[in-house]
């Protein structure tokens, strides 16, 4: 099985609560729209920190480009999203 690797930019992994609440939010979507990986389990996410050049990256591996392609597709609109009323963006 190969996996597929996808970087979410600088400016994007400032909010790592967002970001982890939209990893979340697609594990649950995935499970209640039966997009299971071959075990019968929702698909297994891994997210890597990398510091490099002063600034923080996130890396997304996924196992296969469905996924990663279906992920992507949700994060667009999740990042776009407002906050709920009274929270504030962390900052890395």
């Amino acid at each position: 099985m190969s996996e597929v690797v996808v970087q979410i930019s600088a400016d994007e992994s400032r909010d790592s609560a967002r970001l982890t609440n939209a990893l979340d939010a697609f594990a649950k979507w995935s499970v209640d729209n039966d997009l299971l990986n071959s075990s019968g389990d929702a698909p297994d996410i891994m997210m890597m920190t990398e510091y490099s050049a002063g600034e923080v990256r996130r890396k997304l591996v996924f196992q296969s480009r469905d996924h990663a392609a279906k992920f992507l597709v949700f994060w667009r609109t999740e990042r776009h999203r407002p906050l709920p009323h009274g929270a504030e963006p962390l900052r890395a």
